[in-house]
């Protein structure tokens, strides 16, 4: 490619073996079998059906299926068939999560037009884009999309849209002009064109040079389908918590098992259904179902917060996040340039407002400028009107705000024009446009011929120095005069002070015409009147300063990666305070090319660091970098050219306003405001979901335990069984289900984005976890059981008893036991809303989710134990007032239990 770059059109022709006229059809079949279709080759996925076995792998699945299995195998099929549904439901919700991470590619497909203008045979043909060889000349104009890598060989005012590749908005002028090439990635390159990208104004021809797989767009697309979807912090916890409790319930059920059939003498039957009572006592079949639950209800109120999140699993990652890699426009800033100084008459006019709002104030000093008391500025900004090609559109019922159409920097000058007072329709009307000298690469200025009753002029706006090489006089505060050395080292001056600001700098200059002949002779780009400078930006987005303070307090760091140009990041990041500019390294793309891998890691240890100017494949190398160094990488992007970052980041977060469907599409949450600020609020969220979803795997094993030691006694104290399968599946799935997702809608708590990030080895189920569960769910087991004894007692049955209770009598033991363990809980669901702060210093007002949950545990109970199909469905009978008194004592004891820990743990903390 740096060969072709560099040649003339008769030199491309030659070295690309082709002709102005295009290839033959012959020479092109050739061709189309030894390079292949112009397609991006989509990788084969996975039949749906393995996709669905493969969630059936999991440990808790494979559990339930085993006891699922030993339950028909026993006969008892009624219960064969409840576990197996729990499986399926639990695959099915996994699955649907699943699909959308399969639709990037897809995407990446509708950026390619079905055919293309071709010179073919010495003819332009309509041939169809999957067709098209390396050789073939191609045909573009305006609003056509580029079919495949070519290089131009005409260009008249040629101008195309990178989004796709680049993920910045402004058009780009092309050229036919061989090019010295500088940057390795070639998108800057002027004389190519890239698959995916369109023509926005003018028309040209260019040879092509790569199709398919081998194009710029094909190896992103390639670079997308190569990163392996890697499990989430979350998925990786509850793995973990699987493996703790398959090994637990295994093991005990293989224990009791041997026991019922060796000490307690039972029959095979009873000792199979007795292992697999055990073996569901120990899973906590809902949680699954529960997490994702919650997940999605927070995912609703993100939201609401403007962050619209895909992946339901990458919620919880957010709370992990140390690095937040970010591009600069539209993201830290507004994503509207906007003017903030002039410089006429050697003086600075300060202009307030930002964004394309037509809102603002000129003002020297301390003192506001009115309109006609500055004839520079004035002249200025009418000169800045009508040399110009955008247009402002006010706001509409479908868009709400100031918008423009066209060039953002030319909308600025127009936007700022406004703010002045001019009206720009008279001044339209007054002096119309003759000519237009379109704006190009290598002269880097665009030329206007207006003509009003009287007067001719020439006006000319573009690069400082390109538009100061054109003039010989200057507009000062006392009229034209010579533009000296001494005036053009002042104007140098003033280009260095703005620069340094990070303001991009437009130069305007006009020419008075003597008559109507002059328009057409080549001497008008002389001899021009320099007006003076327009300095503008593209402005901080207001809330960013306080956002990024807040990720610093959080131990979050911030890394600007960027397409744009390092002196302008550089400012914009100061200005956030994303950096400390005397210790700040700057690296391009072209520094990244030099360095090795383990190089690249030693830089992004260092928190002051901007990368600018930089390819999909060189932001790809840097996050993986940032990862390899076992940081947690949030990645934002807006372009097609971030979806392999977006995808091998941690968290990718794609842009919902300026961001395209690819980007969109591989990420894993979409900023519906594209603002920076949002992600700080995600990351809080992270962090709350994380610690919510503590507090309810607390309440789940809490009755896990609270289950199984029923059984222990039974095995221990050769008892009645005190609870039954069904029972214990009532609970899981049902009963406590809405309660763990109210414990999942806590507010967070005082202090949370001044922790720093949760280490990446710290697991959600742990030690405290574990002991605390134990610890309630020990207490919430001796109450339960010391009702079912109690009940079981008064209907004349005793330890050693060997004649067997009645049927009513039993079933109101089990009952006891049923009920206990869920009043308990509700006792839980109150203290497990915080782990220190005294459940009476906790408001019911900051989560009225927790009310619906204990009303919906009193109805499905009192369901459940009074309704006559449902005593028979769950074996229970119906219980007395004194009854209920003593459950209510049982849920008592948990939350008296639970107050004593906190403030143990108040104490041990201080």
């Amino acid at each position: 490619m740096e060969e072709i770059v560099c040649l003339n059109a008769d030199e491309v022709f030659k070295a690309l073996d082709t002709s102005p006229l295009g290839l033959t059809s012959a020479e092109a079949e050739k061709r189309l079998t030894r390079y292949g279709f112009n397609l991006l080759v989509e990788k084969k996925q996975k039949h749906p059906i393995y996709k669905f076995t493969n969630h059936l792998r999991d440990l808790f699945s494979v559990l339930l299926l085993f006891a699922s299995l030993l339950a028909a195998v026993s006969g008892v099929v009624e219960l064969s068939i409840v576990i197996l549904l729990v499986v399926l439901v639990n695959a099915v919700f996994s699955m649907f999560q699943e699909w959308r991470a399969e639709k990037a590619m897809q995407t990446l497909k509708s950026w390619m037009p079905e055919y293309a203008k071709v010179m073919r045979d010495g003819e332009l043909k309509k041939v169809p884009v999957k067709q098209l060889v390396p050789g073939d000349v191609i045909v573009l104009g305006e609003g056509d999309r580029v079919p495949a890598d070519a290089r131009l060989v005409e260009a008249f005012d040629l101008w195309t849209n990178n989004v796709p590749l680049t993920g910045e908005s402004e058009p780009q002028p092309r050229t036919d002009k061989p090019v010295i090439v500088v940057d390795s990635t070639y998108l800057d390159v002027p004389n190519l064109v890239f698959m995916s990208t369109s023509v926005a104004k003018g028309q040209g021809k260019a040879v092509v040079i790569s199709t398919g797989m081998n194009t710029k767009f094909g190896k992103i697309a390639g670079l997308t389908q190569e990163i392996v979807d890697e499990p989430s912090p979350l998925q990786k916890e509850i793995v973990h918590a699987a493996k703790y409790d398959f090994v637990l319930a295994i093991t005990v059920g293989i224990v009791f098992f041997l026991a019922s059939l060796i000490w307690l003498h039972l029959d095979l039957f009873s000792s199979v259904l007795f292992m697999i009572g055990v073996m569901v006592a120990c899973v906590p079949e809902g949680l699954q179902v529960t997490v994702s639950s919650a997940l999605a209800i927070n995912v609703l109120n993100m939201a609401k917060e403007n962050v619209l999140v895909k992946k339901l699993s990458s919620v919880q990652t957010l709370g992990s996040v140390t690095v937040i890699c970010t591009d600069k426009t539209g993201t830290i800033t507004k994503g509207e340039m906007t003017v903030k100084k002039i410089w006429t008459a050697n003086k600075v006019v300060e202009v307030s407002g930002i964004g394309y709002e037509p809102v603002g104030e000129f003002t020297i000093g301390q003192k506001k400028l009115k309109k006609g008391e500055a004839q520079a500025v004035e002249r200025l900004l009418e000169i800045s009107v009508l040399c110009n090609g955008a247009k402002v559109e006010p706001p509409t019922d479908r868009n709400r705000s100031w918008s423009i159409v066209g060039d953002p920097t030319d909308g600025a000058l127009l936007v700022a024009a406004l703010k002045y007072g001019l009206n720009l329709q008279s001044l339209y009307a007054q002096k119309p446009t003759v000519q237009v000298i379109p704006f190009d690469s290598k002269r880097k200025r665009m030329v206007t011929i207006h003509k009003s009753k009287e007067e001719i002029y020439a006006y000319a706006k573009g690069a400082p120095r390109s538009i100061l090489s054109i003039c010989s006089k200057m507009l000062s505060a006392d009229g034209v005069v010579e533009l000296t050395g001494e005036l053009l080292r002042a104007t140098e001056a003033k280009l260095r002070d703005f620069a340094d600001e990070g303001l991009r700098i437009i130069a305007v200059a006009y020419k008075e015409l003597p008559d109507e002949k002059a328009v057409y002779e080549k001497s008008i780009e002389k001899d021009m009147v320099f007006v003076g400078l327009a300095a503008m930006k593209d402005p901080l987005r207001p809330e960013v300063k306080e956002a990024v303070e807040t990720a610093k307090k959080a131990g979050i760091r911030t890394v600007i990666i960027t397409g744009d140009y390092g002196p302008t990041a550089k400012a914009i990041a100061e200005e956030a305070g994303i950096i400390e500019p005397e210790h700040c390294r700057l690296i391009r793309g072209v520094d990244l090319d030099t360095m090795d891998d383990r190089q690249i890691s030693e830089e992004v240890k260092n928190g002051n660091v901007i990368f600018a100017r930089v390819s999909p494949e060189q932001k790809l190398r840097i996050v993986k970098a940032l990862k390899q160094n076992g940081e947690i990488v949030a990645v934002t992007g807006d372009g097609a050219n971030d979806a392999p970052s977006l995808r091998e980041a941690d968290i990718g977060i794609a842009m919902g306003l300026s961001g395209t469907d690819v980007a969109r599409e591989a990420a894993d949450m979409v900023l519906l405001d594209d603002s920076f600020a949002s992600i700080i609020k995600a990351v809080e969220s992270g962090r709350t979901i994380y610690e919510n979803l503590r507090k309810f795997i607390v309440y789940v094993f809490s009755h896990n335990w609270a289950q199984l030691i029923p059984y222990v006694l039974y095995a221990l104290l050769d008892i009645p069984l005190p609870l039954l399968v069904v029972q214990v599946l009532a609970i899981d799935l049902g009963i406590d289900v809405i309660p763990s997702l109210a414990l999942s809608r806590e507010p967070s708590e005082a202090g949370l984005m001044e922790e720093p990030p949760r280490s990446i080895r710290e697991r959600l189920f742990n030690a405290k976890v574990f002991l605390r569960s134990l610890y309630i769910g020990a207490i919430t087991a001796t109450g339960a059981m010391i009702g079912c004894l109690g009940v079981w007692s008064s209907g004349g049955w005793h330890l050693g008893a060997t004649q067997p209770l009645d049927s009513f009598t039993y079933a109101k033991g089990t009952t006891m036991t049923f009920a206990g363990i869920v009043v308990a809980q509700m006792g839980n669901l109150l203290a497990c809303r915080t782990s220190k702060v005294s459940l009476f210093k906790t408001s019911f007002r900051s989560n009225k989710w927790i009310l619906i949950g204990l009303a919906s545990q009193i109805s499905v109970l009192t369901i459940i134990v009074y309704f006559p199909l449902m005593q028979s469905l769950f074996g229970t009978a119906p219980l007395e007032i004194l009854d209920w008194a003593y459950l209510v004592l049982v849920g008592c004891a948990v939350v008296f239990a639970e107050e004593v820990r906190k403030f143990l743990a108040r104490k041990l903390t201080k």
